[in-house]
Formats: C-alpha cells, structure tokens, sequence
C-alpha cells in the first residue's frame, strides 16, 4: 500500500526512528578506513568482549570473564544460540505469554517444546513463582524470560525475580533472560538482572544488543553472557553456522559501548513522551483496557469487547479481522496479539513520531467507533 503511495500509519515495527548515533557511525568508517575488514575471532574481538564485561559490572551487577561472553548477530541470534546450547529433544522451554513472537520458533527450531503460560493483565503481565513451579515438569529445561517486555513493556521488579529466582534453584532449570529493552524504561521504573541473583547465577543467560538502545537494529549485534560450559556450548554452534559477527559492526559497537551514553537518554525521554501521548488516546476509546507500560515502547491494549462486532457487513471474529479491518479502513497498521500468543490484544509499536501518533490516533478512534 506504502509502495502505492497510500498514507499508511505503520505501528508495526519494534524499531527506533532515530538515526545511529554520530560517533557510532564514525568508528564503523574508521574501521573501514584501517582495513579491519578480516574475520574476528569466532566470540568476538577481545576489545568488545572486555567491553561486554564492563558494561554487565556496571549496569547489571553480572561478573563475567570475557571468555564468557559471545558476541552474535542479533540479541535474536544470541537466544538461538543459547537455546541450541541447551536443549535436546524432548525438551520443555517455558514461555510466558504474551511472548515476543519469535520465541516459541526458536524452542521448536532447537528440538524442544514451547510451554506458554499465560500471564494475568491484572498482574501487569508478569509470570509468578506459583506459575512457574506449576508448570515445570521432568523435561523442563529452561524458561524464557524478557524484562522489559515485547509486547507488553512489563517489568519484573527485584522482588519479583527473586521469587522466581527461589524455583529456579529448586528445581535446576536455566534462565534465558532477554533485557533487550534495558535502557528504555519509565516513572519509577528500575531494571533489574536475575542473573545478579548468587543462588543462580551460574543457570541464567544473560542476553542483550545494541539494536534498541543504540538505534543500530540493521548493524546486527547481540552478545550473551552465561557459565563458561553454556558460552562454550553457543560458540561451537555459533562457528558452524555463521561465524562471527560484522567486524565492522563490532567496532560500532564497542565505539557505542565505550562512549557518550547522552542520545540513550535523550531517545528515552522522548519515547516517554509518546508512551504518554498514544497511551491516552487509546485508552480514551471506549470499550478498551490499555495497560500503561513500564518499558520498551510498546502497548498492548485489551480490545476484546470489539471482537464479536461488525462493520461494513463484515464480521470481526478475531483480532485479526480488526486488525485487517483499521488497515484497510482507516490506513493504520498493528499486529493482531495473536502473534504474541494473545486473541484479547493488539500490539502497538510507538517507536514512530509524535506526528505518525497523532495520526494513528485519530484514525483509530474512528475507525472502533464504525465497530458496531
């Protein structure tokens, strides 16, 4: 439709607007510039790595030696190696629900089962130790974990992972924790690692990147930190499959590492500002919950009283039928929650600008208000 020249409002991608950082961009050419075009070692060069290190001493409590660490191609591509690590047939990998869409193909891609529970809305979303212990079995191995959360920008408070981090213990199985979204949080939010929790330190997998916080979602970075048996396991998978990651995107990386930290701040501030705007125009419709996130950037409204109605002569049953509906109606695009493991919900992304929300705004109240 976009290609047709049609105005279409895109709530879809998880991707910032904003351009790579200045200095960042530098680095990468001067890389270029100095021929560090070759491979890499296979985990990553030892500068990034070492500045992998420092980065979880400082931001996340996590003491790991830089043969710890694994640098790939993607955040995505680091939880596929560790699951790959992990997992056998036969497996069990507990996900809860609603769950970035990607997790569950990844369990099955690497010979194990998905467990989706799911979560309550009136609890924020957040899966509970009771939960959790109920749904392991003989064959669980891992659970996955992401805070803050895709889809719903959830986040597991201290008390919250501790509880969690007593079952884990328990019962010996690992943690994929993703914290992707670590920097872009809220009000009086507070990120917190389970990883940095002693009784389990050696049973989490820690995962980030730089797409998200860095604006670098095309330089394909993410790194992992585990036991040294999971990160040797990931990296001998890793050398079969891909090798390392982009040099030149490595000295990106370590450049976004190692230098001014200011623009994160700034891009949170103003993605605060839209959370705040779309937040209160969709919770305006009637007829929707809209759960006010507490990081990433994106919503996760309940629009469950709409299914069931109908426009135009044309049943919305599911929500993708509403979905299709507000797309070809009123030229705006979200995911159907289904994707998320979710029929109540849609996915918002407001990673766009305050002009494209104003307009998906208005777009959205009338077209819900054609649902009869």
């Amino acid at each position: 439709m976009q290609a047709e020249g049609v105005d279409v409002v895109a709530l879809t991608a998880g991707e910032p607007d904003f351009p790579t950082p200045r200095h960042i961009k530098d680095a990468a050419k001067q890389a270029i510039e100095e021929n560090r075009t070759t491979y890499t070692l296979n985990a990553g060069t030892p500068e990034l790595r070492q500045a992998i290190v420092q980065k979880f001493r400082a931001d996340n409590n996590l003491s790991f030696h830089p043969s710890q660490i694994l640098v790939s191609n993607g955040a995505k591509h680091s939880i596929a190696n560790a699951l790959q690590a992990i997992c056998s047939t036969g497996d069990e990998v507990i996900v809860p629900a609603p769950y970035w869409v990607s997790y569950p193909q990844m369990v099955t891609l690497a010979g194990a089962t998905p467990v989706s529970v799911n979560t309550s809305e009136e609890n924020g979303f957040m899966l509970t130790a009771a939960q959790l212990r109920g749904s392991i079995s003989p064959r669980t191995k891992a659970l996955i974990l992401c805070t803050p959360s895709n889809p719903t920008g959830a986040i597991y408070s201290k008390k919250d992972l501790e509880e969690l981090a007593e079952v884990v213990a328990e019962t010996g199985i690992y943690v994929i924790a993703d914290e992707i979204y670590e920097k872009m949080i809220y009000d009086d939010a507070h990120h917190f690692s389970i990883g940095s929790i002693a009784s389990v330190r050696n049973q989490v997998v820690t995962v980030n990147g730089m797409s998200k916080a860095y604006a670098m979602t095309g330089w394909r970075v993410g790194f992992l930190g585990a036991s040294r048996e999971i990160t040797t396991a990931a990296e001998r998978i890793q050398s079969q499959t891909t090798s390392n990651a982009s040099s030149i995107s490595q000295y990106a990386a370590l450049a976004a590492l190692t230098g001014p930290q200011d623009e994160i701040v700034a891009m949170t501030r103003e993605y605060n500002r839209r959370r705040e705007f779309i937040h209160a125009a969709v919770a305006s419709i009637p007829g929707i919950h809209c759960h006010m996130p507490k990081g990433a950037f994106y919503l996760f409204p309940n629009i469950s009283q709409y299914i069931g109605r109908s426009a135009r002569g044309l049943a919305m049953n599911t929500c993708e039928d509403i979905a299709k509906f507000l797309l070809d109606e009123e030229r705006v695009a979200l995911v159907p929650g289904s994707s998320f493991g979710s029929k109540d919900h849609l996915r918002i992304s407001y990673s766009c600008s305050i002009a494209e929300l104003e307009k998906a705004a208005e777009r959205l109240q009338r077209g819900f208000g054609k649902l009869e």
